[in-house]
């Protein structure tokens, strides 16, 4: 596997730049977006490849066409609704990428790291039935991680 050993630390000043850059998008962002429960997500259109060029088409027409545009409707908003929306979808992509990439790589450290307890485990076990000196409250304190019923395939908790 080409991630094995993955022998990486960010430094204080990368945590810091990190962290006040995603504060800085946050902070741009925050009187300009939304947050939708499951039930709007499932209720809203989807703006998909054809519904995008019927919207650009659409806009196109009602600005050529404003005695075709019914007096209820708002071309103005809808105009500035889309160029927001296609202002999203310039990065849209790049933050899904980064999201994938830095959840990849935690997966890939979990199991790195995990790969290293359980081997570890096991010798504590064998040390603490040998009577190690000192081997048997370390083997209690692991064994409750492992003296359990089995868990479900999704493990969704992250800490």
């Amino acid at each position: 596997m080409p991630y094995q050993n993955i022998a990486a630390k960010l430094t204080d000043a990368e945590l810091l730049t990190i962290t006040t850059a995603l504060a800085d998008i946050a902070n741009v962002l925050k009187d300009k977006v939304v947050n939708l429960t499951p039930e709007e997500r499932s209720r809203l259109y989807k703006m998909r490849n054809n519904r995008y060029s019927l919207a650009e088409r659409s806009l196109t027409h009602a600005k050529n066409n404003p005695h075709l545009t019914p007096p209820y409707l708002s071309l103005t908003g809808a105009e500035l609704d889309f160029t927001f929306y296609k202002q999203l979808a310039s990065f849209i992509g790049i933050i899904n990428s980064l999201a994938e990439t830095v959840a990849d790589t935690q997966m890939a450290l979990g199991s790195e790291i995990l790969q290293f307890c359980l081997p570890f485990y096991n010798s504590v076990k064998m040390a603490a039935q040998q009577n190690v000196p000192g081997s048997t409250s370390i083997y209690e304190d692991l064994n409750t991680f492992f003296d359990l019923p089995p868990r479900p395939e999704e493990d969704t908790e992250t800490p």
